[in-house]
């Protein structure tokens, strides 16, 4: 795997038992990254979605540290751990404030750039690939909301995220 000047190193949960423990110190790393101090793309600060609280954590958390079985579940918060997602947190921060990211490291792809178009709003993707991590922000008036970010498991969905990034460079708008 080629290796980043700027990309942390993943937080591992080194003992399953300890979860508790682990997602508490997630939390916090989550709390002074989006809450304390905000990330910023375009000039634009960068905001989590707070709502539905999960108990007394903030819907983004749950978000990013947490996968879905289900495409439509009744509780949005109805989710389950996935330690990929969650041992990244901190990548979120520096894959949207290193975008375009100016350094020469051998063999890296870069960061991918490509927009969407979901529910009438302007979607952006930054799709490291390099990595199999992709971040998601939302375009809104004065900020930016973060929507998901997380490690892509199967190679399928990797080529898919591919195949978008060449069909936006192709067409030069965004996707719909």
């Amino acid at each position: 795997m080629n290796s980043c000047k700027w990309l942390p190193d993943i937080i591992e949960c080194s003992n399953l038992s300890e979860w508790k423990i682990y997602e508490d110190k997630l939390y916090e790393l989550f709390v002074n990254t989006f809450i304390k101090n905000h990330p910023t793309f375009n000039n634009k600060p960068v905001h989590i979605k707070k709502y539905p609280l999960d108990g007394n954590r903030e819907h983004a958390f749950t978000h990013l540290t947490c996968k879905t079985e289900s495409d439509n579940p009744k509780d949005v918060n109805d989710r389950l751990p996935d330690l990929r997602r969650a041992e990244r947190i901190t990548w979120i921060k520096p894959v949207i404030e290193n975008y375009p990211c100016l350094e020469n490291c051998l063999n890296c792809n870069k960061i991918k750039y490509w927009e969407e178009i979901y529910r009438n709003k302007l979607r952006i993707n930054l799709f490291f690939e390099d990595f199999r991590y992709i971040v998601v922000l939302e375009d809104r008036e004065n900020y930016y909301l973060l929507i998901t970010a997380y490690y892509i498991h199967y190679d399928k969905v990797l080529e898919k995220k591919k195949n978008k990034y060449i069909q936006y460079c192709k067409q030069k708008k965004p996707l719909i």
